[in-house]
């Protein structure tokens, strides 16, 4: 199952929030049971050590030094000292009553030799509260108090010490505290306000986790996505998002992805055709300089001689002249054209047209023009395989298309013309072939046929007219936007001697 962004967030959120949660309960815990419990041990300091301050206070009398050390004592609590000699009478203070027989124990004899003494009296507790141990605050939650530790109705501890002294005086340490037991404190009234606080900065602390995972997270894309426009700012149109993830932003990248690739597009067909059309300028240039300059030389040489020139050389002129009219004529209608018919724009306009129709009647108008002018060809049609068959293209397109072909055909052609058609079923396609008895084509122009020829040339025709040369880059065009395909090939014979030219024309049915 795929998580969207919105709930990957949202998991992000929780899981942080509750992890933060269960640290503010632990941590609570830690503190409230180091600061909250109810038996906690008190240092105490040893009998031995007690024992030694007392003989330093005042050795020549006891019992001031541990009247004085008791005054110090006060405001602290701590074991009651009492200063017994050897027969267990009590030195300080008067008033302490031994509960146990001094007979009956055995007395260090060493200085500083102590031992321990069980007492029949038991530790002065406080009373319990009413109902038996009522509820104890010991942070955000209400408890039951504790049952009491075992030490807390035990005997009293008792340690006799033998003191350095010739009297052979003992120090009695007693261990008994009035009211609770060593550490026993009732509830503190701020423990409360440690277990909200504790909480509270859980909770803060989640949140803020949380938004940091997901700004950084934001943050990393955001910075990928200045990094892939900058780039593309500077020309880099290659340049893509990653997509390694299929979630909102992965999403985003792939229609920012789809809309670089279009923009790339873009950018390389506007470069191509700036490119276009810088050469037809180019092109065009230099097609138009050389006759513009004969036209020029011509005009000039009938205007200065023209009175001088025999009549023939006149009308030479004239019809040079005419030529090169001519020529223009072509070659801006040709350049319009291909303008036409090449502009990413361009929409044909297409309808079922009868292709064997469209030949016909080509063929004949290019042949009657061509007998016309004393030029006996002969034309031969074997459209019967596709007489009936339809193609859905553009009708001036494809008439442009196969006159063309048929005007090279008839001006280069010697006595016969013959057009082929077949329908290839495998394919789908129409072949159609156009064969003539002429020179054949150049080695030169059979590798640059449907390219522009950089120089002009004088047609082998009977009329000797100037070719623009943009004939075959016409049929090359209309054959691209129609998806067909154009080939031309020499006719050769046994003895490998070219006897005419083929031109092959390939539409999709």
């Amino acid at each position: 199952m795929k998580i969207n962004l919105k709930q990957k967030y949202f998991l992000v959120a929780i899981s942080s929030l509750l992890l933060f949660l269960v640290l503010g309960f632990y941590v609570h815990d830690v503190i409230i049971r180091n600061l909250a419990s109810p038996f906690q041990k008190r240092e105490m300091m040893p009998p031995i050590f007690i024992a030694k301050i007392v003989d330093r206070i005042n050795p020549s009398d006891k019992a001031k030094g541990l009247e004085e050390l008791t005054s110090w004592q006060k405001p602290f609590p701590g074991p009651k000292l009492v200063l017994l000699n050897d027969v267990g009478q009590v030195l300080y203070p008067q008033d302490y009553k031994l509960d146990f027989d001094w007979t009956q124990i055995q007395k260090p004899l060493i200085n500083y030799g102590f031992i321990k003494i069980a007492s029949n009296r038991k530790r002065d507790m406080p009373p319990p509260p009413l109902g038996g141990g009522g509820p104890r605050f010991d942070g955000l939650f209400a408890s039951k108090p504790p049952p009491p530790p075992p030490h807390m109705f035990e005997n009293e501890s008792m340690t006799l010490i033998k003191l350095d002294d010739v009297k052979n005086l003992y120090l009695l340490v007693v261990n008994d505290f009035k009211g609770p037991p060593p550490g026993m404190t009732g509830p503190k009234p701020f423990l409360p306000w440690i277990g909200l606080i504790s909480m509270f900065v859980s909770l803060l602390l989640g949140v803020g986790v949380a938004i940091a995972l997901i700004y950084s997270s934001v943050s990393k894309k955001v910075k990928l996505a200045d990094d892939v426009i900058t780039q593309l700012q500077h020309g880099n149109l290659k340049i893509r998002f990653p997509i390694a993830r299929h979630d909102e932003f992965g999403k985003a990248m792939m229609r920012f992805n789809t809309m670089a690739d279009e923009i790339e597009k873009l950018v390389e067909h506007l470069r191509s055709v700036e490119k276009s059309r810088s050469k037809l300028i180019q092109e065009l240039a230099h097609d138009l300089r050389t006759p513009v300059a004969s036209l020029k030389s011509l005009i000039e040489t009938l205007n200065l001689k023209g009175k001088s020139l025999s009549a023939e050389t006149h009308k030479e002129f004239l019809e040079l002249s005419l030529k090169e009219v001519n020529y223009f004529e072509r070659l801006v209608e040709d350049l319009l054209f291909l303008a036409q018919v090449t502009e990413p724009k361009y929409q044909m306009q297409k309808e079922s047209v009868i292709l064997a129709s469209i030949i016909e009647d080509e063929a004949e108008d290019v042949s009657f023009r061509i007998n016309q002018n004393q030029k006996k060809i002969e034309l031969k049609l074997h459209l019967d395989e596709i007489k009936d068959e339809a193609i859905f293209g553009d009708l001036h397109l494809l008439r442009r298309l196969f006159r063309n072909a048929l005007e090279n055909s008839f001006s280069f052609a010697k006595s016969k013309v013959k057009i082929t058609a077949q329908y290839d079923k495998a394919k789908n396609v129409f072949d159609i072939s156009i064969d003539d008895d002429g020179p054949g084509f150049s080695q030169e122009s059979l590798l640059s046929f449907g390219e522009r020829r950089v120089t002009r040339k004088f047609s082998q025709d009977i009329n000797g007219r100037l070719s623009v040369g943009l004939g075959s880059v016409i049929m090359k065009a209309i054959s691209d936007v129609h998806r067909g395909e154009i080939k031309v090939k020499n006719i050769v014979n046994t003895n490998k001697e070219i006897t005419g030219s083929s031109l092959q024309v390939i539409l999709p049915a």
